[in-house]
């Protein structure tokens, strides 16, 4: 197998996972491919949280997660709460209409990765996501370097 292979398998998985998404996240009133319903379900798991610790978890630049924010407070699924231990930073919280979304997304994801997974052997998905791991790091690494250069 060649780096190029591995490239497009990245892409092919990329293409189908969003296609098997798109129609789901788009009934909800959510832009696929921003990360809203990531930043849904992350809530979910850990309400109350800053938009910095938000953005890390999810993996989406500050300037991204900002205009998903603005789009999901403006579809009532989340508030801007001041935060008591830093003035100049807000807690991202559920409204009760978010938190019903976000238990949807929740399912969404759980079929998902059923979908995903048919056929395939609990230690197969163990290896894949060693693999996966890996490769993550491996590129990590690579775009830290790229960006002192």
């Amino acid at each position: 197998m060649n780096k190029e292979t591995i490239r497009e398998m990245l892409v092919r998985g990329e293409k189908a996972r969003k296609q098997a998404l798109f129609p789901l996240l788009s009934e909800m009133g959510l832009t696929p491919g921003q990360g809203q319903a990531k930043i849904l379900y992350r809530l979910l798991l850990k309400d109350r949280v800053t938009q910095k610790d938000l953005a890390d978890q999810c993996r989406i630049d500050a300037a991204a997660m900002s205009r998903n924010i603005d789009k999901l407070e403006g579809l009532g699924l989340l508030v801007r709460e001041s935060n008591p231990d830093c003035r100049r930073s807000f807690l991202i919280c559920l409204t009760e209409k978010g938190y019903t979304e976000a238990k949807q997304i929740q399912k969404v994801f759980e079929q998902f990765e059923d979908i995903v997974s048919e056929g395939i052997a609990p230690e197969e998905i163990e290896v894949f996501f060693r693999v996966m791991e890996h490769m993550c790091t491996n590129l990590e690494r690579f775009n830290a370097a790229e960006s002192q250069t």
